[in-house]
């Protein structure tokens, strides 16, 4: 049984941007902590909101919220094992793992 990450073929790193999308942070203080442009970061959220179907970044922090309540209502913890990301393959792709 595929993942809701896995499902939405989503990369390392988009992961971590909607995860930094919980804590309300904007894309410039995103792309400070990570070391990006903010260009980049905002470039990669929005392949995120595409492939999860969403239109805003509201939108995207709800549908992870909810990915990680249903995590933790079948016992697993809301920390996203590397397991649950898309392959190396699809995180070079879009050339957003260095």
């Amino acid at each position: 049984m595929k993942t809701m990450i896995q499902e939405f073929d989503l990369t390392a790193v988009e992961l971590q941007l909607l995860q930094a999308l919980l804590s309300g942070a904007s894309n410039k203080q995103i792309a400070r902590e990570l070391g990006k442009s903010e260009f980049t970061v905002r470039n990669q959220l929005s392949v995120a909101f595409q492939k999860i179907g969403v239109a805003n970044r509201m939108q995207a922090a709800f549908w992870f919220r909810t990915y990680l309540v249903a995590r933790e209502e079948r016992g697993l913890g809301t920390s996203v094992p590397l397991s649950e990301l898309a392959t190396d393959k699809t995180i070079n792709r879009y050339g957003s793992f260095r």
